[in-house]
């Protein structure tokens, strides 16, 4: 494997290849299906179990058939399958790569039949973005936040275009709103700090493993949370806000912008800057969930050897 012009790994149904593909690329030209994006820690999967049963919902949501819908069913059995295309794929990448820690994407796709394909990908993980971290508030939900349709990839194609195209540097995520009231991201959950409380939708979103270690967090240190979208209208009594995904965990933003439907953001479109400085909420919060990660992490295979 030459890591100069292949320096990913793809493999389906166990049997993996190296790669020119990112991860995206992969899923865009992919037929379109269930998928999940998991990270490795030492040698496990960040909350597992997890992933592989939301591949199962979603599959679910999907109006499975045959095969497609005894997965649905039976996560026992999609979990077999997942758990060989994870080991197929680190296995392969780990031959020829040096990565700490690496993204792993998986793909169950299935024919008009139900006859179901199980692929997957891994790439490095990535690191976390500079300072300061941007988003922007732009777009609709999704059709069906409760499915993690493959399909989205695609269809959030012209919202990047308009992100790539921002005249202030770099945005990190578009935040998909209703009615003025912040759902998700468009790859990403997303929280609002409001009096000392966070605040983050408890239904129309997809629900991230992140996010639920990161409520398991607030739980257990008595932050108060409140289950509804962050309204953007209070955005200047926010203290603070943050997204989440497997390859960030919680992470802080620092400004938010709100930029004119079909135009870039400009300097004048920012309606908010956060101080995340150590002590904060958002920083304490981010120090937690990043604490926790390894101990929400499992062997893949229930039990065999680490990846």
């Amino acid at each position: 494997m030459s890591t100069a012009s292949a320096p990913f790994v793809k493999a389906v149904e166990a049997v993996a290849q190296p790669t020119a593909q990112t991860a995206k690329a992969w899923l865009q030209e992919s037929p379109s299906g269930a998928y999940t994006t998991a990270r490795t820690c030492r040698g496990k999967v960040f909350e597992w179990s997890a992933h592989v049963q939301r591949t199962a919902d979603s599959i679910g949501q999907m109006a499975p058939v045959g095969d497609a819908a005894a997965l649905a069913k039976d996560p026992s059995l999609l979990r077999r399958r997942l758990d060989g295309a994870a080991g197929a794929v680190v296995e392969a990448y780990r031959k020829e790569n040096a990565a700490d820690e690496l993204k792993l994407t998986f793909l169950v796709s299935w024919d008009d039949t139900g006859a179901t394909t199980v692929a997957a990908h891994a790439s490095p993980l990535p690191p976390l973005p500079p300072r300061p971290v941007r988003v922007e508030t732009r777009g609709a939900p999704r059709a069906n936040a409760a499915a993690k349709d493959s399909a989205w990839v695609s269809e959030r194609v012209p919202l990047e275009a308009l992100q790539a195209a921002t005249e202030v540097g770099a945005v990190n995520e578009l935040l998909l709103a209703a009615e003025g009231r912040v759902l998700e991201g468009a790859q990403t959950n997303f929280f609002a700090i409001l009096d000392g409380t966070l605040v983050t939708a408890g239904d129309g979103v997809l629900f991230g493993t992140v996010r639920r270690l990161a409520l398991e967090v607030c739980a257990r240190e008595r932050i108060p949370v409140v289950l509804e979208p962050p309204d953007l209208k209070d955005v200047a009594k926010w203290e603070g806000c943050l997204i989440s995904s497997t390859s960030r965990l919680l992470l802080p933003v620092d400004e938010l912008y709100q930029p004119a439907e079909g135009a870039p953001s400009k300097a004048g479109d920012l309606v908010s800057a956060f101080d995340n400085a150590p002590g904060s909420l958002a920083a304490r919060l981010q120090d937690l969930v990043a604490a926790e990660v390894e101990a929400h992490s499992e062997v893949v295979g229930g039990g065999g050897g680490e990846l």
